[in-house]
């Protein structure tokens, strides 16, 4: 006879078998249910009928020995039970189970189903397309060896702001001195390239690079070798290293490359090395590397130099920040004219890399962060809702001896479900986002950021759907726990879950109001900061102004006058363009970027700035831009190379410098500060004129010192400037005359940049412009879903209380008393979510603060503004529910009482 505890000859049980055989033929049971229960049936029913069988023979009646086989074996069911548990698999059998009923109740409520997974898809899928973000530019590592080594050298300045750059001296000394680096490298953004081979010209991309850069990196060429020392000093030989890419495309992965000499910009290079596949540059694209001559010029004594290092291993950047405490000071008690910065800061090159975007990429995440919490709690009161209508249904399972434990099984196993079809409908949404997210995203990434749905993405998506699921079918289980069997039971009876699920609705609309108050205040702070961006005085009229950029190195030996008369052609023939009012040349327009020299005023040297920005402009810039002259004259034809050297001021520098007197006649010298010169032979400028002020390289800034040169007396480093401004007659589109103009006058001058100012503008607010946009689409998301959950409240409130509104009229009230109860009671709610919220702003708009231009984290209009908004909103999801209360006919609610 066989134990009633085990079957002996199932395999499951034999404890010969190996671990994974056992695994093995679990599966097996999960997937083959009913051939394992046939397989127990015959067994048990086999042991039975031996039994009956054994009592036949010992001289009982057929009947009597099965019924003594039976009462001896024991209950047949229990013993199919204990025979399940042993296989340990009842856990995933009940699990499947649950998800079958589950599936079937989605089935049944298909309405419901859609709601709640509609809504979760978009909460989870704005959070899954925005942590792809996140993800790829914040958390997933650079593609360099050991990339937490990487660290940025930055100059702390007097303010407490990070310069990410130094001077030659001081990146020297720190590379010479400090104890706590594998190795230190500088770089600098090289110019585009002209690589010339026999009649083909092709433009290269390139950067300025010292030894040891790529050893810093944990790079070095497959072929040939890095830069030497005496490769980056002044004078030392012109060499370069190329990247796989432009070795394979351009030079068809010649085998002997090495050593071979390329022209560059009618220049000689020699070929020293060769990139391996996949490196990168992040910080910008590079088709080939050149030596970073470092010497004593102009650009050199300024901040132009980014420096790189590598910690030692086992260094960690706060030990190594005090170690270049030491050797900054030991720098600055050498040479203490060198620069007016308080100190050197260590970054981590990751972090230096992304600290523009990373203030507005948190920024959304929290936004739909927020948005998510508030879908959350939507489908919380959905559930809440429907586990009160399941009442019944609970009531008798529990009625009937059904475990609470196995009902928190089955929520959770039903919220899964939701949450998981939630998850997957997301995860679709996410994709079609990311796509437009990425398309218009106005950030400078690193150049090896590539974004796109990874395992890192994918497992935050899993994570949250799990955690909204167990969420959900928790809180779906804390109505069971407040249920009154008795009265559940009864017809007709609401029980005391309805009120319970009311308090809790309640609550959710609040969190859920206080969640859109807090995004919506966030988002009017971003849209009035990006108001008062694009109508600020830019110090310029942009209307039907052309801007276009045509970079242009001559050839070797060219006259700069003929320089300049190739281009007052090119001037001309657009001038002579219907409808073009006038035309000039630039070295950088406005907005577009800087450039700037070290200038001081005559005969005093405390008249100096180090960053003065110098624009090189032909004689109807001022006119083009409708730039105000407020002193003395703009530039004239008589301004030419054999006269007088001049200049024209912005009214910053006259202000800065002379305080109120008239500079008019008086000079100013570029190349020169604090008496020190870093030009050869700086030659006064006499200043015949005053103009106001205009923005720079930013538009958030304030116009810059500035001060403008004639082209046709200057052209610095012999080539034209590069930028144009033309004004035409109610915005006339010429893009092709343009380009075809420049074309035919130089064929090897390139048209890259050609916009309308108006473009330029966009571009330049284009960051802030992005941020309002997707703040404000998840600010509306999230006020869509809470009105809708101040209507769901308020509707299965008036549900609740149909007998007693139906008493209340009965009694006299009137439909106006009904309205106003029904309302007043969202309302309430609204109000108390409002006040929340707008507290809850006021703690965390202060992180807003590097985004916004000339809007306070608080700020009065725009917190009003948001709660009338929403004051607004909860009146029109409370009047529909209220509308219906008022519809109540007494007679019917207390008959169905």
């Amino acid at each position: 006879m066989v134990s009633n505890k085990t079957n002996s000859n199932d395999p499951l049980f034999t404890p010969d078998f190996s671990l994974k055989q056992k695994i093995r033929l679990r599966l097996s049971a999960l997937f083959h249910v009913k051939q394992f229960d046939r397989q127990l049936d015959s067994e048990l029913r086999f042991h039975v009928e031996k039994q009956t069988e054994a009592g036949i023979r010992a001289g009982m009646s057929g009947p009597e020995a099965r019924r003594a086989a039976l009462r001896e074996f024991g209950n047949v069911d229990l013993a199919k039970e204990e025979c399940r548990d042993e296989r340990g698999t009842r856990f995933l059998e009940q699990f499947w189970q649950d998800a079958r009923f589950g599936l079937r109740m989605l089935r049944k409520n298909p309405g419901f189903a859609s709601v709640v997974v509609l809504t979760l898809a978009l909460g989870i899928g704005a959070n899954t397309a925005i942590f792809s973000v996140v993800n790829s530019v914040l958390l997933r590592p650079l593609p360099y060896p050991q990339p937490y080594q990487l660290v940025e050298l930055e100059l702390k300045s007097q303010r407490g702001d990070l310069i990410d750059s130094m001077t030659v001296p001081q990146f020297q000394f720190f590379r010479d001195h400090s104890s706590v680096f594998q190795s230190v490298a500088g770089f600098r953004g090289g110019p585009d390239l002209s690589l010339k081979q026999g009649q083909t010209i092709d433009w290269v991309t390139s950067a300025q690079v010292t030894d040891n850069f790529f050893r810093v990196l944990g790079a070095s060429p497959v072929m040939g070798r890095e830069f030497l020392r005496d490769e980056t000093r002044p004078g030392g030989p012109t060499t370069t290293i190329l990247t796989d890419e432009i070795w394979r495309k351009t030079f068809g992965a010649d085998p002997e490359i090495i050593g071979r000499q390329i022209n560059l910009d009618d220049k000689s290079y020699t070929v020293v090395g060769v990139m391996p596949r996949g490196f990168k540059l992040v910080e910008g694209p590079a088709d080939l590397f050149i030596p970073l001559h470092l010497g004593n010029s102009m650009s050199d004594q300024g901040t132009n130099t980014e420096v790189l290092a590598r910690l030692k291993n086992n260094e960690s950047i706060h030990a190594a920040q005090a170690d270049m405490a030491v050797v900054y000071d030991q720098f600055h008690r050498q040479d203490a004219t060198q620069g007016n910065d308080a100190g050197v800061q260590l970054v981590g090159y990751q972090d230096s890399l992304v600290s523009d975007v990373k203030p507005s990429l948190l920024l959304l995440f929290g936004a739909v962060g927020f948005l998510l919490l508030v879908a959350c709690a939507n489908v919380a009161s959905l559930l809440l809702a429907r586990a009160s209508a399941r009442q019944t249904e609970i009531s008798i399972r529990l009625a009937l001896g059904a475990r609470r434990g196995r009902l928190v099984r089955q929520f959770i196993t039903e919220s899964l479900l939701m949450a998981l079809l939630g998850g997957a409908a997301g995860l679709l949404a996410a994709t079609w986002l990311l796509k437009t997210l990425t398309a218009s995203i106005p950030f400078i990434l690193p150049a090896s950021v590539s974004v796109n749905l990874d395992g890192n993405v994918l497992a935050f998506t899993f994570l949250v759907a799990i955690a909204t699921s167990v969420v959900f079918g928790l809180a779906s289980f804390r109505q069971t726990t407040k249920l009154d069997l008795n009265s559940s039971l009864k017809e007709g009876s609401k029980g005391s879950a309805g009120i319970t699920r009311n308090h809790t609705g309640r609550m959710l609309v609040i969190v859920e109001v206080a969640l859109s108050v807090t995004m919506l205040i966030g988002a009017g702070l971003l849209i009035e900061s990006l108001y008062r961006l694009r109508h600020q005085d830019i110090g310029f009229d942009p209307q039907n102004v052309i801007t276009m950029t045509t970079p242009y190195t001559p050839p070797k030996n060219t006259p700069l006058a003929a320089v300049w008369n190739s281009q007052q052609v090119i001037m001309n023939r657009i001038k002579a363009l219907p409808g073009v009012v006038s035309v000039a040349v630039v070295n950088v327009p406005p907005l577009v970027g800087g450039g700037n020299m070290p200038a001081q005023r005559q005969g005093h040297n405390e008249n100096s700035i180090g960053g003065m920005e110098i624009r090189e402009i032909s004689q109807e810039f001022f006119k083009t831009l409708r730039i105000p002259v407020l002193q003395g004259r703009g530039f004239v034809e008589s301004d030419t190379e054999s006269s007088v050297p001049v200049a024209v001021i912005n009214e910053n520098v006259a202000r800065k410098w002379w305080n109120g007197a008239s500079p008019i006649g008086d000079h100013i010298i570029v190349g020169m500060f604090n008496g020190k010169r870093y030009t050869d032979n700086p030659r006064p400028l006499e200043v015949v004129g005053v103009v106001a002020g205009v923005k720079g390289k930013t538009i958030r800034g304030d116009a810059p010192p500035t001060v403008y040169l004639p082209a046709s007396q200057l052209m610095s480093d012999g080539s034209p400037p590069r930028g144009w401004v033309i004004r035409t007659e109610n915005g006339v589109n010429i893009s092709s005359e343009l380009r075809a103009i420049v074309t035919e006058v130089i064929p090897a001058q390139r048209v890259l940049l050609l916009l309308s100012m108006q473009q330029v503008i966009g571009i330049s607010v284009a960051s802030t412009n992005f941020d309002s946009l997707l703040m404000g689409l998840f600010a509306g998301l999230a006020l869509l879903l809470t009105a809708v959950g101040i209507y769901g409240v308020l509707s299965f409130t008036v549900a609740q209380r149909t007998h007693e509104i139906g008493i209340r009229v009965a009694l006299g009230a009137r439909r106006i008393d009904v309205l106003r109860l029904v309302v007043g009671q969202g309302m309430v709610l609204a109000w108390m979510g409002i006040g929340i919220g707008i507290l809850a702003a006021m703690g965390l708009t202060r992180f807003l603060e590097t985004l916004l231009f000339n809007v306070q984290p608080i700020d009065a209009p725009t917190y009003a503004a948001v709660g009338v908004t929403l004051t607004g909103v909860a009146l029109l999801a409370s009047y529909i529910p209220a509308r219906r209360a008022m519809r109540v006919d007494p007679i019917t609610a207390l008959r169905n009482e």
